[in-house]
Formats: structure tokens, sequence, C-alpha cells
């Protein structure tokens, strides 16, 4: 039975991470080629779906640029896009807390590891929203973006459930040294 756990998490994990992977690349590609082609949200979507298509003939070995276009954005304004990829990304946010604590809750079986999980999230969230505030303020936006991005990746992640549990361990092994 803990073997099938193991699989059923594992198999969550890699599915979710495609499927974001998947939705965040085609947006991220959308939104980066739009603003390069001039007049390109003036146009129609199929005129957007066909330049997309277009950029990613001329490179078909590119990683980046030969993931499925998805057509939804093409009906989306830049401004649309940009606040879609706001949302998708605290969307994913969420449903990997979700799925971290479905981790914890039945491989680890601690339940004080929710609140440390929770408290992981909130922190390392209100880190990264606090650096990219402060890029902005001082003008540096890009690069603190870049930082802050990273820090939101990583809660997208099983990251947090791993770091949690190793966090766990040495407070215990810690504790039961003292004694």
């Amino acid at each position: 039975m803990r073997t099938l756990k193991w699989v059923v998490v594992i198999a969550s994990i890699v599915a979710l991470g495609f499927t974001q992977e998947w939705i965040k690349v085609a947006l991220n590609f959308h939104i980066e080629k739009g603003m390069t082609e001039p007049g390109f949200f003036e146009m129609t979507p199929d005129q957007r779906i066909a330049i997309l298509e277009e950029i990613k003939n001329d490179n078909p070995f590119d990683y980046y640029q030969s993931h499925e276009t998805i057509d939804l954005y093409a009906y989306l304004s830049l401004s649309q896009l940009k606040a879609l990829k706001w949302v998708l990304t605290l969307g994913f946010v969420v449903i990997f807390y979700f799925l971290n604590r479905w981790i914890i809750d039945i491989l680890i079986h601690v339940k004080i590891l929710r609140k440390w999980l929770t408290y992981t999230y909130i922190g390392a969230f209100s880190t990264a929203l606090l650096i990219y505030a402060l890029g902005v303020l001082t003008g540096y936006s890009d690069l603190f973006y870049m930082v802050s991005r990273k820090m939101v990746g990583a809660l997208q992640s099983p990251i947090p459930a791993i770091m949690t549990w190793a966090g766990w361990r040495l407070y215990t092994d810690h504790n039961s040294v003292k004694k």
C-alpha cells in the first residue's frame, strides 16, 4: 500500500508539473513574441496564431518554441495575458500547497507539519512579493522579478514538503539528543 501511495504522489507531481509547464510556457511565448511583433495585439486571433506558428517553425528544435500554442491566448489582450499569468501563478501555488500538504499527510503522518508547511508558504510567498515590490520601487524590477520568480517557482513544486520534512527531522533529532 505504501508503494502505491508513492506511485500516486510521484505521478501527481509529474502530471501537474507537465501541465503547468505547458500552460505557462505557451503563455510566456505568446506574451514575449507578441510584444516583438508590431501590431500583434491588434490582429485577429487567427492572424496571431499564424504568426506564432511561423516563429515556431523557424526554430523547431528550440525547447521554448517547440511547445503547442494554446489558441485561447490569441483572444486575449496583452494586459489580459499578463493578468492571467498572475492568476495562474497564484492558482498553481495554491494547488501545489495542497499537493505538498497531501504528501505530508499520506507519507509522513505528522499533523504539526501542516502548520510548518503553511508557515513556509506564507513566509516564502510574502518574501517573494516584498522582493518584487522592492524591485519596482528601486527601478530594478527585472532583476528583482527573477529572484522573486525563483522563490515562487519553488512553491510550485514538491520542494516545500521536502524542506518541511527535513526541518522536522532536524528538529526532532536535535531535541532527542538534548534529552
